[in-house]
């Protein structure tokens, strides 16, 4: 079976039952209150010209033009924009030029300087954490240096965590020559945690240097005394330092001057480049409310992308798997699209593209919804993330339940939080996973449930099947293709290909696994899984740390090569957008 990326090319998407309806048009460059294919509107304008929508219950298409929409603040869809007058929404790309919907801003203006440096001045008031070099997330200026594009190595090694004092040992030659500490982050990998947290205080003696995590994440960090997190040996690097830029492809930004600094590539001039830095968090929203969800809204046919996150700039993030940051409350987590309180929201043949943190974030509630045939890539934490009330026991209002995923090619994630997964389900019910692809990432595959001992919860009836995860676990440890948690009765695994990963070097002493059935994972059924070129890794696992448990959890026929198994995992058909080149 030969599969296609499609961003500029493939079947062409009718727009013939669209115009039958009442379509809005917008463009890069629209302008006005027409809304017209002759006179398009401005995107900025949109909501209000839905709100306005008035007269019996019809449908509504808002069709993009080709180009790139530079947004000024993310598109909100509420009650008010999709309101009782419209029974379906449709969101749609042009098929014969892509709609990019971006958070990102374009540089220009850049100088050489005199040390294959090149600069270029921004706005004022900047603060983003990624950059990308023709859409593909450069380096961050880092020390040592990065080599290794799967694992992101080399590391150097921490030589003690002084609990009391609540500093890290290290020895490092060359930091008492660093100008100053106050954007520098330290980050340590430890099993399925990454630690990053900017400096408080620093002190060297005797060619040993004491580093103070600043707040909050230093009382965070401490936190971790249990499975030896805290033990010598942890690999851990420095970014964010004008004396650390000294590779092609790394970066730096002065907030303090506004200017950004990148070195290109060897042969390549600057101005061939086209450079984008985040700026706006999320690109859309779509928000209901508990006593009324949101319903009907269709997205197909869009690239959405390059988004920030600052919070980890601010406060640090100690995170655990998924990048669930430890001590944070409320509302923390972004997605270049975001679902609140929704019914039959449908996404399909999108491109999400540059996320500073997560591709589509479900918080809550969103049931009977789809992700299809969609790419995500160059993604810094989780493509997926379902459920971020993460509550085992919780209002019917807020679960997701009945969601279907499928058909999705999700690679290049954890690209920045290395422990960030291709998709991450919490508490859902009823959510069928099937039919995608996931490759390319530092940590797991996917994990479906979470953390909330033996007990019963919502979370029960999931069905992951006939997904294509390969080259995952390339750091961490501690997980696999496929990772569970919590007791979910009626959860079936079945039918998935798993392979060509392995035991990084730079791993900690835990399990890396094909399908780990980890604490408290329960009344599941594992059949039927092709494991292949798995290198030193168990194929199933199930594993009890401390009081939890496993249960009641059925293994059966996970032990051949099947070829129609293998042939038939991972999307059909094309993802991404489609472009139809007539």
């Amino acid at each position: 079976m030969i599969k296609k990326i499609i961003s500029l090319l493939g079947v062409c998407m009718p727009l013939s039952s669209a115009l039958a309806q009442d379509t809005l048009f917008v463009s890069p460059i629209g302008a006005g209150e027409l809304f017209t294919r002759e006179a398009p509107g401005n995107i900025e304008d949109i909501s209000y010209k839905l709100s306005s929508v008035a007269g019996a219950r019809h449908n509504v298409v808002v069709y993009f033009k080709g180009g790139l929409y530079e947004l000024k603040e993310p598109l909100l869809i509420t009650g008010k924009e999709k309101n009782r007058n419209i029974d379906t929404l449709t969101l749609v790309g042009s098929t014969s030029e892509v709609a990019i919907l971006s958070g990102g801003r374009h540089v220009s203006g850049w100088k050489q300087t005199g040390r294959k440096i090149a600069q270029a001045v921004l706005s004022e008031n900047l603060d983003f954490r990624q950059l990308y070099i023709n859409e593909k997330m450069a380096i961050r200026a880092r020390t040592p240096n990065r080599t290794n594009e799967n694992n992101y190595s080399p590391y150097n090694r921490v030589v003690a965590f002084d609990e009391k004092k609540q500093t890290v040992l290290i020895t490092e030659n060359g930091i008492e020559w660093w100008k100053k500490t106050d954007d520098i982050e330290m980050i340590i990998n430890h099993h399925w945690y990454q630690s990053r947290f900017r400096i408080d205080s620093m002190s060297i003696k005797d060619n040993m240097t004491e580093i103070k995590p600043a707040m909050p994440a230093c009382k965070h960090l401490f936190q971790l005394t249990y499975a030896k997190m805290l033990a010598s040996g942890k690999p851990y690097y420095f970014e964010n330092s004008p004396e650390f830029l000294d590779q092609e492809r790394e970066w730096y930004l002065d907030k303090k001057n506004s200017t950004l600094y990148y070195i290109p590539e060897e042969g390549t001039k600057i101005k061939d480049l086209s450079v984008t830095y985040p700026v706006l968090e999320r690109i859309i929203k779509i928000e209901g409310n508990e006593g009324k969800p949101i319903e009907n809204i269709h997205i197909r046919n869009l690239k959405l992308g390059f988004t920030n996150w600052t919070i980890p700039t601010r406060d640090g993030i100690i995170g655990t798997q998924g990048v669930q940051g430890r001590g944070y409350t409320g509302d923390m987590e972004r997605g270049i699209l975001e679902v609140e309180f929704a019914r039959n929201i449908q996404i399909s043949h999108c491109h999400f593209i540059g996320a500073g943190d997560n591709g589509i974030l479900f918080i809550r509630g969103v049931k009977e919804s789809k992700i299809q045939s969609s790419h995500f890539d160059q993604i810094s934490a989780n493509g997926i993330v379902i459920d971020t009330y993460r509550k085992g026991l919780q209002p019917e209002s807020y679960l997701c339940e009945k969601n279907l995923i499928e058909d999705n090619l999700i690679e290049n994630i954890g690209m920045h939080y290395t422990n960030g997964m291709g998709l991450i389900v919490s508490f859902v019910a009823k959510t069928t996973i099937q039919y995608n692809e996931i490759r390319n990432g530092r940590y797991t595959g996917m994990q479906i449930g979470n953390h909330f001992g033996d007990r019963i919860s919502v979370m029960r009836d999931n069905v992951i099947r006939r997904n294509n995860i390969h080259h995952v676990m390339q750091l961490h440890d501690d997980g696999g293709a496929i990772y569970t948690l919590s007791l979910q009765p009626g959860t079936r695994i079945k039918e998935n290909w798993m392979h060509d990963f392995g035991r990084s070097e730079w791993a900690d002493n835990f399990p890396v696994n094909g399908i780990f059935l980890d604490n408290n994972s329960g009344y599941i059924r594992v059949q039927d899984n092709v494991f292949t070129d798995l290198d030193t890794v168990d194929r199933i696992k199930e594993q009890c740390a401390g009081n939890a448990t496993t249960r009641d959890n059925i293994l059966d026929n996970n032990n051949s090569q099947n070829t129609e198994i293998k042939e038939n995992a991972g999307y059909r058909g094309t993802v991404g957008v489609l472009i139809n080149r007539d």
